[in-house]
Formats: structure tokens, sequence, C-alpha cells
């Protein structure tokens, strides 16, 4: 089966605006022809794609596994043409990274600083969310690699991963909180304690909550919810409760004296951190320095450990 990418992109429009007349007029062919080349990419995929009635057309099953498709090709055209436009000025890129909050604070930045002192015309955005959003935006090529905890999100059979590092969560609470002075704690003694926790539905939730059972401690009841790493920081500074974190998000207030970190002795809060690829798509020479890059960081990290 051999597609027309042209005849995919009118697709694309179809799919968008949801009616022939509609996306006649935005991609400057006639209805007819238009109608024709969606014929002629049925007969070629050997499915229908759209369900046509007098209110418009609608994509049946068939016709969303393959807008995904026409998707990325849209994208990938327009970063081609990012790409030419960006050689001409003299600058490489673009380089479109995804993180989550744990990658952002330290790996990430570092990794930057070294490629843009080799490299120091380039472009590169780094695009923070959750991690089922960067997954569909790696999927459809917005995005060139994510480096975040490693499977948490639903699995692609296009996505590869490459473990960096093991990332833990420590308790933190502020310097002189009356707990501040030990040296480690077990969860189970921290049930009357106010804690401000991750909202529910977040995947760093759904991992504190294994935790939680895993040292076989109740969740606790009350306390504060946000998903904001910085309302989290600012909360447990300010006020006698404690938190789970990574170490990696609070060295700044930690070296700053503004927070106090504490390992678990009963539950190993630890996760994999890492590549996340996508295995179906070509790699720029930029993103292939970007990775090693990374990977000759946490390799010179462990030798020096």
């Amino acid at each position: 089966m051999k597609i027309d990418p042209r005849r995919l992109m009118e697709f694309l429009a179809v799919a968008r605006h949801g009616s022939f007349n509609s996306a006649a007029a935005a991609s400057r062919v006639s209805q007819p022809a238009l109608s024709k080349n969606i014929a002629l990419l049925e007969r070629e995929t050997g499915v229908r794609l759209l369900d046509r009635d007098r209110t418009g057309a609608r994509l049946n099953s068939f016709g969303e596994s393959l807008v995904h498709y026409a998707q990325a090709l849209e994208t990938l055209l327009e970063r081609a043409a990012e790409e030419l436009s960006l050689k001409q000025q003299g600058i490489e890129g673009p380089l479109a990274i995804g993180v989550t909050p744990v990658a952002a604070a330290a790996l990430v930045p570092r990794a930057l600083e070294v490629m843009t002192r080799q490299t120091p015309r380039v472009m590169v955005s780094v695009v923070e969310g959750l991690d089922d959003e960067l997954s569909l935006h790696l999927r459809q090529g917005q995005l060139d690699l994510i480096v975040g905890p490693l499977g948490v999100g639903p699995h692609y059979e296009d996505l590869i991963e490459e473990p960096l590092f093991m990332d833990r969560a420590e308790l933190i609470m502020r310097p002189d909180h009356p707990l501040a002075t030990a040296a480690t704690l077990y969860l189970r003694d921290l049930q009357p304690a106010s804690w401000v926790l991750p909202s529910a539905g977040s995947v760093f939730r759904r991992q504190l909550e294994t935790l939680f059972v895993t040292a076989g401690t109740r969740w606790p009841t009350g306390g504060i919810t946000t998903n904001s790493i910085l309302a989290i920081k600012s909360i447990v500074m300010t006020t006698d409760s404690v938190a789970l974190m990574s170490p990696q998000l609070t060295a700044v207030e930690r070296a700053a004296g503004r927070l106090r970190s504490i390992p678990l002795a009963d539950a190993q809060a630890v996760r994999p951190v890492g590549l996340i690829l996508n295995a179906k798509a070509p790699r720029s020479p930029l993103a292939a320095r970007f990775i090693a890059i990374m990977r000759d960081i946490i390799l010179r990290d462990l030798r020096s450990a």
C-alpha cells in the first residue's frame, strides 16, 4: 500500500473542518476535486475513512487511525521548512525537548549548557507538560525527545525508553520543623502530620499511593493537594506541612537553608528517569548530539560517584 502525501493532507483538512466544502475552501481546491481525491485515498488504503451525511463528514475508526499519521506528516513538513529557514540564518535547529519537572531541574539544563557552549547559534524549545500530553506530541513529531520518568504513561509500540538515572522521593519540611533533626523517618510515623500531596489523577500521585501501600501505611486524610511543584515547596517552607519530593527539585532551597530533606527508612520511593524517543521518526543531527551529551553527563556522574 502506498499513500499519496497530498491526498493525506487533503484528508486531514476534511477531518479538521468536518465538511468537504469547508475543507475544499481551506485547501484551495474545488469540492469535486477534493471528493475525488478522498475517494482515491480510500481506494489506496482499501477502507472507508469518513462517514458522510447531510451535516458533513466524520472520521470513522479507520479514519481516526490514519489522521494521527496525517498530523505527524504535517508537523514533519512544517519543521523541515523551519530547519531550512534557520539554516539560512546560520542557526542550527529546531530542537524540541519535552520535560517533566525532575528533568527540567538538573539534567536538561546541564546538557543545554554544554550544547550551547559547543554550538552558540542554536534554536531550542523546552516544553514542560504532563506525561500523556508529551507522549502524544512526541508521536505526532512536535517533540524530538522527552526526558522524564519512565514506565508511567500508556504503552505505545512506536515509543522506546532508555533509562539514564534513578530518582527518589524524600520527605521535605522547613528547617525548624519539629521533625527536622531526624536523620531518617518512617512513613508510618507521619500519620499525624499535615501533608501537601499531588492532586488525584496525576502520575506522581499514583506513584505515592503505591509507596504508601508498600509501606503498609494509610493514605493521609485531609491536607492540601496541588500539582504545582512551586506551590508544594512554598507551602512546606511556610507551614508545618510535609511533602514527598525529589531532592533534585529542592536543591536550590536546601542550599539556601529554606528546606530540609530527610530520607524515608521504610519505603524506597525510587523511579527510573530517562529518554523517551519515537522509534519511527527520523532523528536530526542536533537531537542526536543532545542525546549524546546527556549520556556523557550521566557517565561522568557515575564515574565520580
